[in-house]
């Protein structure tokens, strides 16, 4: 049936309210390549208003460059239907502002007879944002394995040139560099790899050798340089080792002095200072730390070093150069005093078990959990690689004295497992990689230790759990 007039005029009214609305850009041109139609989208796209645009050929939105294969384009399209790439699809071109910018858009174009006359129509969409932002994710990508690699290489060189005298010694001090690394990574990953701030640096690293009263904290508020972030760590762990090890922090009484400040020539200053231990005799030789300090220092950081080894203790200045380093206006405030790791080894009464549950979906994290805690005097139920592992046994074993959890188990959360052991009333401490847990604050106050572990805070943090 054909249409009325009323129904022709409404039919264009909806028409035009479509062009008139959308947000692509519309624009329409005849055989001569003029433009007749150029919809508020165009106008916003381009720059310019309709009444400049109209009558204006479309070459003059289009870079000089690509003019004549658009030329192409557009005749072999209205000849054949079709295009270089596929029936109707331009793809990814370039257009041109009124002010003389290039942008990148995404074309599409169609044709209709009107009067005898062919009249080609492009769909135009801005996609400037979508490239800015898949170029932004390939170069995150590639920052990402770079790091990875980096990170990988530091760990084989760590593992390579760490000594011990024993196979223990040798594994502790592996250890230890390991977590001081991923210690350094979490931080940086939290600072978006812009950065960390410098008693946040200090106190994940003092915060295993310290305890109360022990540490003395202070200096104004820096951020590190986000390449420095490792090597502070670094420098901060090996001192902290020896003072443990030879120094100061081998009595309760010893005590270690760090503080920081801004030199006259710009450079910021680390005064590492042991007091209150025994005697201390200067090394015969210098050992892999003492290599490892240096070298961090001097080549990674391009700072200096100078090692004091005094008979009341070693006093140690780590100068780091501006370019690693940002001054902030406000004081930090001193690093709260955390309680001193339990030993490692414990003498439990005669018929005394300590049950603690491990939940860990990767196999080899939980065989070296199951093994150090095991070596600290836990008896280890599990480990229990899932959530419905996980429940299952809470549901068959009431005997659980406190739990370490993953957070993420191949893919699912841990928290219907923690809910559970909540409600029980049985402690419990999430172990995992990510920088937040829970963030519906379930569980505020559940102790969150970092991976990988130091089986010492673990094992001192589950005693106090039980015991409070």
């Amino acid at each position: 049936m054909p249409l009325s007039h009323d129904d022709n005029s409404d039919s264009r009214r909806r028409l035009a309210g479509i062009v008139e609305s959308a947000m692509d850009a519309i624009i329409t041109i005849d055989e001569r390549q003029t433009i007749i139609l150029f919809n508020p989208a165009a106008e916003h796209m381009f720059g310019i208003p309709a009444d400049q645009a109209l009558g204006r050929p479309i070459t003059d939105f289009i870079p000089e460059r690509f003019r004549s294969s658009h030329d192409g384009h557009i005749r072999r399209f209205r000849e054949t239907g079709v295009t270089t790439r596929k029936m109707g699809a331009l793809g990814a071109v370039s257009g041109l502002r009124a002010s003389g910018e290039e942008f990148p858009v995404e074309a599409s174009i169609s044709q209709v007879e009107v009067g005898g006359e062919r009249l080609s129509t492009v769909i135009l969409r801005d996609i400037t944002e979508r490239k800015l932002s898949e170029e932004a994710r390939v170069l995150l990508a590639r920052e990402v394995d770079h790091r990875a690699k980096n990170a990988l290489a530091v760990a084989q060189s760590l593992i390579k040139l760490t000594k011990g005298e024993t196979k223990e010694d040798y594994i502790a001090a592996v250890q230890g560099r390991m977590s001081a690394l991923v210690r350094a990574h979490s931080l940086l990953s939290q600072g978006r790899w812009q950065g960390a701030d410098l008693a946040e640096t200090i106190g994940d690293e003092l915060e295993l050798y310290v305890g109360s009263g022990q540490a003395h904290v202070a200096g104004p508020s820096v951020t590190l340089a986000a390449n420095a972030v490792q090597p502070v760590s670094m420098v901060v762990h090996e001192l902290a080792t020896n003072a443990i090890k030879h120094g100061a922090l081998r009595e309760a009484e010893g005590a270690v002095h760090l503080h920081w400040r801004r030199t006259r020539e710009g450079d910021l200053l680390l005064e590492w200072e042991e007091l209150g231990g025994q005697p201390v005799t200067p090394p015969a030789r210098s050992g892999f730390g003492s290599t490892l300090l240096r070298e961090v220092v001097t080549k990674q950081l391009g700072g200096a070093l100078d090692l004091d080894w005094r008979r009341e203790g070693l006093r140690a200045s780590v100068a780091i150069p501006p370019t690693q380093f940002r001054l902030e206006q406000n004081a930090s405030p001193p690093i709260a005093q955390r309680p001193a790791p339990s030993p490692i080894r414990r003498d439990l009464p005669a018929g005394l078990e300590r049950r603690v549950l491990v939940v860990e979906d990767e196999s080899l994290i939980a065989l070296e959990l199951k093994s150090d805690l095991t070596r600290c005097g836990w008896t280890v139920v599990g480990p229990a690689q899932s959530l419905q592992e996980g429940l299952a046994v809470l549901e068959s074993d009431a005997a659980i004295d406190a739990a370490v959890l993953d957070v993420n188990l191949a893919g699912r959360a841990v928290y219907p497992l923690a809910t559970l052991l909540q409600d029980r009333g049985t402690p419990f401490v999430f172990c995992t990689g990510y920088g937040m847990v829970d963030p519906e604050g379930r569980f505020p106050s559940v102790p969150i230790l970092r991976k990988p572990v130091n089986v010492e805070l673990l094992d001192r943090q589950l005693e106090q759990l039980i015991a409070s």
